[in-house]
């Protein structure tokens, strides 16, 4: 038969209490943690049951099935609704900015449970006893404590604003599950807080979005997700479609792509400089004879100079359409200014031709009295409205 000592009795009591202790602490924890009706992990935070949380969520590690939120969260744009419209803040620290704003919360309750407990402590902690304004204060505090308790367990982002150029905090609220999880509806990584593509599976170095095509331009945005392409055409590569330089020709008809110019000019920019305009405009005030389509001999000097700017603009350009628009005043018969006004273009043409300018690249139109750059009302009017109006475009 085999006999115990003392000290054999000693060594198994405390294992069994050692156990005993053991098991109860286990399946109190289990009961705590799991059949709470408090399933948010903000309102763990505060519970007797709240241990190491490295990214700050309010959910114990030991239970925490995202434990990285933070590092999800931090470098990202979280976009919120602040009186009536939509904000973006990047998330800096995401753990140090709730930190920061308990610590603030955790003062001021400190501050006002301290003052309770000094009207308490003058009374023996016996509220019967307080003055009615002491009693008054006392409740003011128990209801201040409470607000402060549910502030403490909210999950809330200060994000830093601008408005009217001032620096405004403004509370985001941040709700995680009671496993310490966001929402990911599409599963790629990225919560949906700040996922950018909340319905579509992205990476998270594109905030939650893809961009298959490589080209810089995220797929939701792309018109040609599968085609790399430029930015400035929305994802789709050059095809002489676009306009880079905006200005309403095409690229694939614009002279000028990188340069704005009108569309009559092709999309290049007025194609005479100043002294050149001079000429022009000189030309277009050519004499002829009296009723007739003749030009007069004074003319011919300012329409070599014509001849000089159109050779010079076809060097430069490659090669030049020229426009004679005639024009006349309102003395005599509409059928007889009309013809006359054709007639007076066309002797300028001729000139033209006749000087090397290449006949082909010249259109002639008579418009009569019918467009008056004045009113007919005095002679000198009439003088201005007796003119060949030139204009240049560019031949592509």
């Amino acid at each position: 038969m085999k006999f115990y000592t003392k000290n054999h009795y000693n060594f198994l009591q405390i294992t069994f209490l050692t156990g005993f202790l053991t098991l109860f602490l286990t399946l109190f924890l289990t009961f705590s943690l799991f059949f709470s009706k408090n399933i948010y992990a903000q309102d763990i935070t505060v519970s007797n049951y709240y241990k190491t949380d490295a990214d700050g969520d309010g959910v114990p590690d030991v239970r925490d099935h995202c434990p990285d939120t933070d590092k999800n969260l931090n470098g990202r744009e979280l976009p919120f609704e602040f009186n009536g419209k939509i904000y973006k803040a990047k998330i800096a620290d995401f753990k140090g900015n709730l930190d920061l704003r308990r610590r603030r919360i955790m003062v001021e309750y400190s501050r006002m449970d301290k003052e309770k407990v000094a009207l308490l402590k003058a009374v023996n902690k016996d509220k019967n006893l307080l003055s009615e304004t002491a009693r008054q204060r006392v409740a003011e505090i128990d209801t201040a404590e409470a607000k402060i308790k549910r502030k403490l367990a909210d999950l809330t982002y200060e994000a830093k604003i601008k408005i009217d150029g001032k620096d405004q905090l403004v509370d985001v609220p941040i709700r995680v599950d009671e496993f310490g999880c966001l929402p990911d509806k599409d599963n790629d990584g990225v919560p949906d807080l700040v996922d950018a593509c909340p319905e579509l599976k992205g990476i998270p170095a594109l905030n939650g979005c893809n961009d298959r095509d490589g080209d810089k331009v995220l797929d939701h945005e792309d018109d040609c997700p599968d085609e790399p392409g430029l930015i400035r055409l929305k994802g789709c590569p050059d095809k002489g479609l676009g306009d880079r330089d905006g200005d309403g020709t095409i690229d694939k008809d614009d002279l000028c792509p990188d340069v704005k110019g009108p569309k009559e000019n092709k999309g290049c920019p007025e194609l005479v400089d100043n002294e050149q305009k001079k000429i022009v405009d000189a030309a277009s005030r050519v004499l002829f004879e009296v009723a007739k389509a003749d030009l007069k001999a004074e003319s011919f000097a300012i329409l070599d100079k014509l001849v000089g700017v159109i050779q010079d603009l076809n060097k430069k350009y490659g090669k030049i359409a020229i426009r004679l628009d005639g024009h006349t005043d309102s003395d005599g018969s509409d059928e007889d200014n009309l013809e006359l006004s054709r007639n007076r273009s066309r002797s300028v043409k001729d000139y033209l031709a006749s000087k090397g300018i290449d006949v082909n690249n010249i259109a002639t139109a008579g418009y009569g009295e019918g467009k008056p750059s004045v009113p007919n009302t005095t002679p000198q009017n009439k003088q201005k409205n007796r003119r060949v109006e030139i204009t240049f475009s560019v031949i592509k």
